[in-house]
């Protein structure tokens, strides 16, 4: 099994790394990858059973909507293959049809229809509590961006309490077969010790076994219990 972390010298804002530290813990005899800005990507040629990439600066994805824009056909490809992808943060917007900042449009790789809008003055944070496939997901924002589309049918949680991709909209991220884009970090491996499981199960695990198994389910029901309350702030 082989799973290809994307460019991590840029997406490694947050922690979110975590999430790949994390992933390694659980299946310590795979092969993880870390494919630089300067190398061609393993899953243009190899077998890849996850593609991972996690938030970076706004310069860091022009660069990297440069660099993978060679091999749209070949992403595209995998998405209907049913390969696996987890983007967090703004990775997923490198993704979109277009990135806007201020009076500048950045074309992405228009493989969403959708448009990420910076926000110059400050970061939108907060915490978020939904549902995926009927797992409760919860994690944390951090974003200098809004998405706007309409992902009602392509989201990867539905809200129960916070904000989804933009201030309107209670769905969060986006999601086709089994590509997941979400502005979740936490890191969100960690935090969602299910939906992990799920996440190895679609990767070709047979029985996937989490790292620090209790202490993880754990800490997953009490920030659960927490975000129940109606008394918890989440931004």
């Amino acid at each position: 099994m082989k799973i290809e972390i994307l460019f991590p010298e840029y997406g490694n804002l947050f922690g979110d790394l975590g999430n790949m530290m994390y992933l390694k813990a659980c299946l310590p005899d795979e092969e993880f990858i870390e494919t630089s800005i300067d190398s061609e990507p393993a899953f243009v040629t190899e077998d890849v059973n996850l593609i991972y990439m996690g938030p970076m600066t706004g310069k860091n994805q022009e660069a990297v909507i440069q660099k993978l824009l060679p091999y749209k056909d070949r992403i595209e490809e995998l998405i209907r293959k049913k390969k696996c992808f987890l983007f967090t943060g703004n990775a997923m917007e490198v993704f979109f049809r277009e990135i806007i900042d201020g009076e500048r449009r950045i074309e992405g790789l228009n493989i969403f229809d959708f448009s990420a809008v910076r926000v110059s003055d400050n970061y939108y944070t907060g915490n978020y509590y939904g549902e995926f496939n009927q797992r409760k997901v919860v994690g944390c924002k951090i974003q200098s961006s809004m998405a706007y589309g309409a992902n009602e049918h392509c989201y990867f949680a539905k809200g129960i309490r916070g904000t989804g991709i933009n201030r309107s909209s209670g769905y969060e991220g986006v999601r086709r077969q089994n590509f997941i884009g979400t502005y979740l970090v936490g890191p969100l491996l960690v935090m969602n010790p299910y939906f992990t499981q799920y996440l190895m199960y679609h990767m070709g695990v047979e029985k996937p076994k989490l790292a620090y198994d209790v202490a993880i389910k754990e800490a997953y029901h009490q920030r659960l219990t927490e975000f129940e309350n109606k008394r918890t702030v989440m931004e």
